[in-house]
């Protein structure tokens, strides 16, 4: 519960302070869980980071910070933009009484379609098998991909699928998010 207060009020100051700072808060949701992000781009570099939080009332809950590269990886009209990096933080199995810290590796790409600009498919994967994580987490698995729409230059809205599965020590699993997701991404 602390973490989420924390998240939380991390999240409000950055909103409070949006002209003094570039970001994004990306938010989405389904009937089973909530995920709301916040990503950063560090002035005059390629490197990004975030904080996230990923809650299923009924499966767990997953506090995370990421750190990457992000960049162009093409040219022309519709370049592809392409990150990779490092994503660690907090899991938390609730029924199974586990918990863990996940060191996991991972890229995404967004593409922005030809000829439809306002419209784009954007995916991720971070990956933290045994050897990358700590205390009772045996495995990390964060999957997404969406097709989102340009409401505004500064919002999108998306329709995604997501998958975020976690494995512990004493055989449990806590697949917190598994499915279809609806939601928005505010840039400022």
């Amino acid at each position: 519960m602390r973490a989420i207060r924390i998240l939380a009020g991390l999240c409000a100051m950055s909103v409070l302070s949006a002209p003094a700072i570039a970001g994004e808060i990306d938010l989405s949701f389904n009937s089973d869980a909530v995920r709301i992000f916040y990503l950063h781009d560090f002035d005059n570099s390629d490197l990004s980071g975030d904080l996230g939080f990923v809650n299923n009332s009924d499966k767990g809950t997953v506090v995370n910070g990421s750190l990457f590269i992000r960049g162009y990886a093409s040219d022309g009209d519709n370049p592809l933009e392409a990150g990779l990096g490092l994503r660690s933080g907090y899991v938390d199995g609730d029924g199974s009484g586990q918990s863990g810290i996940p060191v996991a590796v991972g890229a995404f790409f967004r593409y922005a379609l030809p000829g439809m600009d306002r419209v784009s498919v954007r995916g991720s994967a971070w990956v933290a098998p045994d050897i990358l994580s700590l205390g009772d987490l045996e495995k990390y698995e964060d999957v997404s991909l969406r097709l989102q729409y340009a409401l505004l230059r500064e919002a999108d809205i998306f329709v995604g699928a997501r998958y975020l599965n976690t494995e512990f020590s004493n055989g449990s699993r806590a697949l917190i998010d598994n499915g279809l997701n609806v939601g928005f991404n505010i840039r400022f």
